[in-house]
Protein backbone atom coordinates (compact mmCIF):
# COMPACT_ATOMS: atom_id res chain seq x y z
CA UNK A 1 0.00 0.00 0.00
CA UNK A 2 1.62 3.67 -0.98
CA UNK A 3 0.67 6.92 0.56
CA UNK A 4 0.75 9.01 -2.48
CA UNK A 5 -0.43 7.74 -6.20
CA UNK A 6 2.09 7.26 -8.84
CA UNK A 7 1.38 9.16 -12.28
CA UNK A 8 -0.05 6.25 -13.29
CA UNK A 9 -2.89 5.99 -10.87
CA UNK A 10 -3.70 9.49 -11.08
CA UNK A 11 -3.92 9.24 -14.88
CA UNK A 12 -6.62 6.06 -14.27
CA UNK A 13 -8.71 7.67 -11.69
CA UNK A 14 -8.95 10.95 -14.00
CA UNK A 15 -10.52 9.11 -16.74
CA UNK A 16 -12.06 6.17 -14.99
CA UNK A 17 -12.58 7.05 -11.43
CA UNK A 18 -14.69 3.73 -10.81
CA UNK A 19 -12.21 2.20 -8.76
CA UNK A 20 -12.50 4.15 -5.91
CA UNK A 21 -15.77 1.98 -5.12
CA UNK A 22 -15.61 1.71 -1.10
CA UNK A 23 -15.60 2.71 1.97
CA UNK A 24 -13.31 5.55 3.40
CA UNK A 25 -12.48 7.13 6.22
CA UNK A 26 -13.27 10.60 6.10
CA UNK A 27 -11.91 13.79 8.06
CA UNK A 28 -12.91 17.11 6.84
CA UNK A 29 -11.14 20.71 8.37
CA UNK A 30 -13.69 23.66 7.97
CA UNK A 31 -12.22 27.04 8.29
CA UNK A 32 -14.57 29.93 8.13
CA UNK A 33 -12.53 33.27 7.72
CA UNK A 34 -15.00 35.73 8.37
CA UNK A 35 -16.74 34.57 11.66
CA UNK A 36 -13.40 33.50 13.04
CA UNK A 37 -14.78 30.14 13.58
CA UNK A 38 -13.60 26.42 12.76
CA UNK A 39 -15.24 23.14 12.59
CA UNK A 40 -14.19 19.17 11.75
CA UNK A 41 -16.67 16.69 10.33
CA UNK A 42 -15.56 13.21 10.67
CA UNK A 43 -16.85 9.81 9.44
CA UNK A 44 -17.16 7.62 6.39
CA UNK A 45 -17.30 8.10 2.78
CA UNK A 46 -18.91 5.45 0.99
CA UNK A 47 -18.86 5.07 -3.06
CA UNK A 48 -20.97 2.77 -5.00
CA UNK A 49 -20.64 1.69 -7.94
CA UNK A 50 -24.25 1.96 -10.13
CA UNK A 51 -25.18 1.03 -13.59
CA UNK A 52 -25.29 5.38 -14.07
CA UNK A 53 -21.69 5.50 -12.70
CA UNK A 54 -21.30 6.33 -8.62
CA UNK A 55 -22.96 7.43 -5.71
CA UNK A 56 -21.28 8.99 -3.48
CA UNK A 57 -22.45 9.37 0.17
CA UNK A 58 -20.95 11.08 3.09
CA UNK A 59 -21.98 10.21 6.63
CA UNK A 60 -20.64 11.19 9.92
CA UNK A 61 -20.52 13.79 12.83
CA UNK A 62 -20.45 17.58 12.37
CA UNK A 63 -18.87 19.67 14.91
CA UNK A 64 -19.80 23.32 14.45
CA UNK A 65 -19.38 26.42 16.88
CA UNK A 66 -19.37 24.04 20.29
CA UNK A 67 -22.19 21.52 18.92
CA UNK A 68 -21.75 17.88 16.81
CA UNK A 69 -24.68 16.84 15.05
CA UNK A 70 -25.33 13.93 12.58
CA UNK A 71 -24.45 14.98 9.12
CA UNK A 72 -24.99 13.19 5.66
CA UNK A 73 -24.27 14.50 2.20
CA UNK A 74 -25.43 12.47 -1.61
CA UNK A 75 -23.29 13.06 -4.62
CA UNK A 76 -22.82 10.89 -7.80
CA UNK A 77 -20.14 11.02 -9.73
CA UNK A 78 -21.74 10.25 -13.64
CA UNK A 79 -19.94 10.07 -17.29
CA UNK A 80 -20.81 13.25 -19.36
CA UNK A 81 -19.87 13.93 -22.42
CA UNK A 82 -16.43 15.62 -21.78
CA UNK A 83 -15.68 12.76 -18.78
CA UNK A 84 -17.02 12.30 -15.37
CA UNK A 85 -18.96 14.61 -13.48
CA UNK A 86 -19.72 15.17 -9.95
CA UNK A 87 -23.59 16.15 -9.47
CA UNK A 88 -25.77 17.05 -6.45
CA UNK A 89 -27.86 14.03 -5.76
CA UNK A 90 -30.84 15.87 -7.18
CA UNK A 91 -28.55 15.97 -10.79
CA UNK A 92 -27.53 19.53 -11.00
CA UNK A 93 -23.87 19.91 -12.05
CA UNK A 94 -21.26 20.55 -9.09
CA UNK A 95 -17.55 20.05 -10.81
CA UNK A 96 -15.88 18.17 -13.50
CA UNK A 97 -13.98 15.42 -11.85
CA UNK A 98 -10.70 16.63 -13.10
CA UNK A 99 -7.68 15.46 -10.77
CA UNK A 100 -4.56 17.58 -9.38
CA UNK A 101 -6.40 20.74 -11.64
CA UNK A 102 -8.45 23.54 -10.54
CA UNK A 103 -12.21 23.02 -10.02
CA UNK A 104 -14.23 26.00 -10.15
CA UNK A 105 -18.29 25.25 -8.78
CA UNK A 106 -19.84 29.13 -9.11
CA UNK A 107 -22.59 29.02 -5.93
CA UNK A 108 -24.84 32.44 -6.16
CA UNK A 109 -22.42 34.98 -5.39
CA UNK A 110 -19.65 33.19 -4.17
CA UNK A 111 -16.60 31.35 -5.75
CA UNK A 112 -15.67 27.82 -4.59
CA UNK A 113 -12.42 26.84 -6.36
CA UNK A 114 -10.83 23.23 -5.26
CA UNK A 115 -8.70 20.47 -6.14
CA UNK A 116 -8.59 16.53 -5.89
CA UNK A 117 -5.69 14.41 -5.51
CA UNK A 118 -7.00 10.96 -5.95
CA UNK A 119 -4.77 7.68 -5.52
CA UNK A 120 -5.97 3.91 -4.76
CA UNK A 121 -5.99 4.00 -0.84
CA UNK A 122 -5.89 8.15 -0.36
CA UNK A 123 -7.69 11.12 -1.27
CA UNK A 124 -7.34 14.67 -0.55
CA UNK A 125 -9.56 17.46 -1.50
CA UNK A 126 -9.32 21.01 -0.90
CA UNK A 127 -12.09 23.89 -1.34
CA UNK A 128 -11.34 27.91 -1.06
CA UNK A 129 -14.75 29.88 -1.21
CA UNK A 130 -14.71 33.46 -1.64
CA UNK A 131 -17.37 36.09 -2.25
CA UNK A 132 -19.56 37.93 -0.23
CA UNK A 133 -21.01 35.76 1.70
CA UNK A 134 -18.18 33.62 2.41
CA UNK A 135 -15.02 33.31 2.76
CA UNK A 136 -13.91 29.98 3.87
CA UNK A 137 -11.55 26.70 3.58
CA UNK A 138 -12.77 23.40 3.44
CA UNK A 139 -9.56 20.42 4.20
CA UNK A 140 -10.87 16.80 3.62
CA UNK A 141 -8.67 14.05 4.10
CA UNK A 142 -9.81 10.13 3.03
CA UNK A 143 -8.36 6.79 3.37
CA UNK A 144 -9.42 3.67 2.42
CA UNK A 145 -10.95 1.33 4.82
Amino acid sequence: MTNSPTPADVLDLAIDPRPLAGRWVLDRRLVDRRRGQTGCFHGELLITETAQGLDWVESGTLTWDGRATPAERRLRLRPGPAGWEMTFADGRFFHSWRLDTELVHPCNADDYRGRIGAGADRMRITWRVTGPDKDQEIHSRLRRT
